[in-house]
């Protein structure tokens, strides 16, 4: 029998941020600034959210989304107990780049956004000045979807996403990054993030396909997998031959932390797991939180970081 609570973030990730207790998760509501422990199976659901109708009949995602996890999940739980990413075969790739690009465009985050498309659309034409005539496509664009309507529009794509995006994932350069649990990974109910450290202008930077894009999806609380744009891991591996080219005596001054230069390349060869400084973690929690709809998770009761952020906003 098919559940009636449909989760849009999976509730085997979430229980990879409990407190262990009984799956248990902190959880920080940005909405009213609310910190409460809760069981991963009444967070991040809604009642019958992949159900949409379609000529009169409705259906449903969920058993095909709940097959999907569960295959995905077999994938995770074998790169955390190796600690790496280069015990995964090709297909087992294949699953989780399919797995992610899901998760992209499956949460309320992402639904929400497409529903406001329409109002973004009326706004620029009013900024332009131009007249929408009646009937047009230009109208039709511009007129608010019901909510029936949003539904199977976000269904169809969550159904093409594994073909129009999985690819993007699937061609990057993946490692784990890892913390501890005292300084832990959190994770928002939109999960996958994104950063790109390359100024594209007024033409944003955080594209799958852009050159120098970086993707990040919490995994657990201390492990997440990164997937770097290939752009990034050469720019990597000519500094580390350089490095190991030069006498060390060439290199004062000019390459900050070669050691740690070095280490990298090896992490982005093999896909092992390096340990991040906590300025690192930081940055990597404030683009889950940065990224969340409403809610954030976490192993530990301290959302100091997501307040401050709040605070700043």
């Amino acid at each position: 029998m098919e559940a009636k609570i449909h989760h849009y973030v999976p509730k085997f990730l979430i229980r990879n941020f409990g407190l262990g207790k009984k799956d248990q998760v902190w959880v920080y509501d940005k909405a009213n600034g609310r910190t409460f422990a809760a069981n991963a199976k009444n967070v991040a659901g809604e009642n019958r959210f992949y159900e949409f109708e379609y000529d009169g009949v409705s259906y449903s995602l969920e058993s095909s989304l709940s097959l999907i996890e569960s295959r995905s999940k077999d994938v995770i739980d074998k790169l955390l107990h190796a600690d790496s990413v280069g015990v995964l075969s090709g297909t087992e790739r294949g699953v989780l780049s399919s797995f992610l690009a899901i998760q992209l465009v499956r949460t309320k985050s992402y639904r929400e956004q497409w529903a406001d498309m329409p109002r973004l659309i009326r706004e620029k034409l009013g900024r332009s000045g131009d007249v929408v005539a009646p009937g047009s496509q230009a109208a039709e664009l511009a007129r608010d979807p019901t909510e029936s309507e949003v539904k199977f529009e976000t269904a169809r794509m969550l159904a093409e996403a594994p073909e129009a995006y999985g690819p993007h994932f699937l061609n990057k350069v993946w490692f784990l990054a890892k913390t501890t649990k005292a300084f832990p990974f959190v994770l928002g109910d939109n999960p996958i993030s994104l950063q790109n450290h390359v100024d594209m202008g007024a033409f944003g930077n955080l594209g799958l396909a852009l050159k120098g894009i970086e993707i990040y999806l919490p995994l657990s609380s201390t492990r997440a997998l990164a997937m770097w744009c290939p752009s990034l891991a050469s720019m990597i591996a000519e500094a580390a031959a350089t490095i190991r080219a030069l006498p060390r005596s060439m290199l004062d001054g000019q390459i900050v932390d070669p050691d740690g230069m070095l280490e990298l390349d090896e992490v982005l060869r093999t896909g092992r797991s390096t340990a991040y400084k906590q300025k690192n973690v930081v940055n990597f929690n404030a683009l889950q939180i940065g990224r969340s709809e409403r809610y954030i998770f976490s192993s530990i009761k301290d959302f100091s970081l997501a307040e401050k952020m709040l605070l700043d906003h």
